[in-house]
């Protein structure tokens, strides 16, 4: 029997809003797992959020092998080192969030930035 590997890790950070804020995140999601962010746009104007379609809301990074190992150290430990069985789904992947960035180690609370959260997927 083969043992199951880690294809790639995905981390996002999802703001709803673009701009500064936005900017400012992706630079420390960069410095968080090495690697430079993609920006993702809003696929439609939701006017009640203040959101245009085509609009960057959100930040991604991809990390596959030792990156992604290592990227991955530190989320366990920002989660407490415990994933719960609903993050699984039927074939092996994982999903969790991190509710606070600042809860990962090595990254320092930056008042110009404030708290932000992201999700990891791990996909087998």
């Amino acid at each position: 029997m083969t043992k199951p590997k880690m294809t790639k890790v995905t981390v996002n950070v999802s703001l709803g809003q673009g701009g500064e804020r936005l900017a400012k995140i992706a630079q420390v999601l960069k410095e968080i797992t090495g690697q430079e962010p993609s920006y993702r746009k809003a696929k439609k104007t939701i006017r009640d959020f203040g959101i245009r379609k085509g609009e960057n809301i959100a930040v991604s990074v991809t990390l596959k092998g030792e990156k992604a190992e290592a990227f991955l150290r530190k989320a366990f430990e920002a989660v407490g080192n415990k994933i719960k069985y609903s993050s699984f789904d039927d074939y092996g992947n994982v999903s969790f969030g991190i509710k606070e960035h600042i809860s990962i180690p090595g990254v320092r609370y930056d008042p110009e930035i404030g708290v932000f959260g992201m999700d990891v997927s791990i996909t087998i």
